[in-house]
């Protein structure tokens, strides 16, 4: 069977563009490759050629790189629709049609004659797109691994902060998040894609015209040289003085009047006077002595983005404005998806969400993703050892229990809640954090790290590190009692917990999303309100007074679904016999029937 699968990224990326969904689409394209398919990647949004100043975007066109690992990999290239998704959020119609785009997509589709394309996102291609893969024959998937579908800067999260309940058709999105314009974004694109790049064939003739305008030049500014040396010989300039610091003082008022760093000021009552500060003010020690005088206000703990989120899912309210274009585009959306031969949820959650708003019942079903990780932890079982077990009580008189070794790993955003992990552990006791060891490996976490060094003294331990490998995760968990899932969205089916479960590793993880789909409370982890610090330091100081319970949810810990389980499954799609397919997820199934 020859099948297309669909992502903005390429494929040979992995996780390291694209996130989970790319990490996702690679194992399952290698392992099609395996069972016999023609597998094609297609991808799109991300490569623009450069262009001279007041020059039209040249139209898209298909390109094809060099197979890799028996992939016939594709890609769009000047797509009018830029990915990942917030790069387009500026024209959200542009993603419900796309002449141009859907033109050159469908004479790919037209040209190959797939059985199936597999859309796992839409980001940089347009709904057009999925009804010419349909034109040309192919029975149509769409993988619902995230909600760019439905919200155009992915996570549902309005401002970036606050759950998404109303979207006012479309008005809420206006204002979510900050603008950035296309064309800036399109230009980003152009100098990250061809820097340093060799001028293909056809720029010669313009560079030899350059050339000549550039050899043209030499006799006026061989001219205007020859000026500025006869006036430099005739009367020699002087080296201009350097300015000097401060400002005149020449007035009563220059010297007794307020002269302050222009920008904002803050003004700090004391009983000996008050004092003018500005907040702008770098000279020397000053935002010491800022911080130290006008301290951080506490933190507001009423304020929206601060609550504790709900997994419960509730139909937005009707809204009596007219639909803007992002709920146009969220309508047209809706209607694609429902119109699929097929569309499935990574999770039970994300079923009930995406019909709830209006997606159709018969056309989407759950079914969770299978991972490659079993199989590197497969290639290495050693890395992944279980740590030594903790002492159950009775405990011996002057024994202590070793520190509880908790793992964050993944990417440092708001999303992942890292930064919101270490707000929750700056709140615990000091009996508390001795008693754990914290290891970190987050991608770009060089911006948070202050946080857990100054926790470090009162830690038991800690290990920070900002990159990793796929192949790393093995030996990241070795060791390790508990893997911290801290995610502040309604996250679709975080790969980091099933990363977790097939090293044999306990998830602590938030009440949220598809979390609670693979982690059942008491019996392979333990699960805390999504957003709620406090109900984390319950759960933390939980485990550090009773750890021994920590090692009975370990023997409940099961590998999750395979890469190569979930292919055979994903056949059964791809041929409509997907029917009767059994979902097991018995905590998947408990959640759906607890929101039901």
């Amino acid at each position: 069977m020859r099948i297309v699968l669909v992502n903005w990224a390429k494929v040979w990326e992995g996780a390291s563009q694209g996130g989970g969904v790319n990490q996702y689409v690679q194992a399952l394209a290698l392992e099609l490759v395996k069972r016999g398919h023609d597998v094609v990647s297609l991808s799109s949004g991300t490569e623009h050629s450069p262009i001279a100043p007041g020059q039209p975007n040249p139209p898209p066109s298909v390109r094809r790189h060099h197979d890799w690992f028996g992939i016939k990999v594709f890609e769009v290239v000047n797509s009018p629709v830029l990915a990942p998704s917030l790069a387009q959020f500026e024209r959200p119609m542009d993603e419900v049609s796309c002449p141009s785009l859907e033109h050159e997509v469908g004479r790919l589709f037209d040209l190959l004659r797939p059985g199936v394309v597999h859309f796992n996102n839409l980001e940089g291609f347009s709904i057009g797109c999925v009804s010419r893969a349909r034109a040309a024959g192919a029975r149509v998937v769409f993988s619902l691994h995230n909600y760019a579908t439905v919200c155009p800067q992915v996570y549902l999260l309005q401002g970036h902060r606050v759950l998404c309940r109303d979207f006012q058709n479309g008005h809420a999105c206006a204002t979510c998040v900050k603008v950035v314009p296309v064309e800036e974004e399109r230009q980003k694109h152009r100098t990250r894609s061809f820097a340093g790049a060799t001028p293909a064939q056809g720029t010669t003739a313009r560079a030899a015209w350059n050339e000549l305008k550039d050899a043209l030049r030499w006799m006026p500014r061989s001219l205007r040289a020859g000026v500025r040396l006869a006036k430099v010989m005739i009367a020699p300039e002087r080296a201009p003085m350097p300015a000097l610091p401060g400002q005149a003082v020449r007035t009563l008022e220059d010297a007794t009047g307020q002269l302050t760093v222009p920008g904002e000021t803050r003004v700090l009552h004391s009983p000996s006077g008050d004092v003018t500060l500005s907040v702008g003010d770098q000279r020397g020690r000053s935002p010491h002595l800022m911080a130290e005088l006008d301290p951080p206000r506490a933190r507001d703990c009423s304020l929206p983005q601060y609550q504790p989120l709900s997994n419960e899912i509730t139909p937005e309210p009707e809204s009596s404005r007219a639909p803007n274009e992002y709920g146009q585009r969220r309508a047209a959306m809706v209607e694609m998806l429902s119109s699929c031969d097929r569309v499935l949820a990574v999770s039970g959650f994300v079923r009930d969400k995406f019909v709830s708003m209006g997606v159709k019942p018969s056309a989407i079903r759950t079914l969770p993703i299978g991972s490659r990780i079993n199989r590197v932890v497969a290639l290495k079982p050693e890395l992944a050892f279980a740590p030594p077990a903790f002492l159950r009580p009775p405990v011996p008189m002057g024994v202590e229990q070793r520190a509880v070794r908790l793992l964050f790993m993944g990417f440092n955003n708001y999303y992942k809640g890292l930064g919101f992990f270490a707000d929750a552990l700056e709140g615990l006791e000091p009996e508390v954090l001795r008693k754990l060891h914290i290891s970190v490996f987050a991608l770009e976490g060089q911006t948070i790290e202050w946080m857990f060094r100054r926790l470090e003294p009162r830690l038991a331990g800690l290990r920070y590190g900002y990159q990793y490998h796929y192949h790393d995760i093995p030996w990241f968990c070795g060791g390790r009692d508990m893997v911290v899932v801290p995610s502040l969205w309604w996250d679709n089916g975080p790969q980091t917990v099933f990363e977790s479960l097939a090293c044999g590793v306990p998830v602590l993880g938030a009440n949220i999303g598809g979390i609670p789909d693979a982690v059942k409370h008491g019996h392979n982890g333990l699960l805390f309100r999504a957003n709620d610090r406090e109900d984390l330091r319950a759960r933390l100081r939980e485990i550090t007074s009773e750890p021994w319970r920590i090692d009975d949810l370990r023997k409940n810990v099961r590998p999750p679904k395979s890469i190569e389980d979930h292919a055979v499954e994903m056949e059964r799609v791809y041929a409509g016999q997907d029917e009767d397919l059994k979902v097991e997820v018995a905590a998947g199934n408990a959640a759906a029937a607890a929101r039901a």
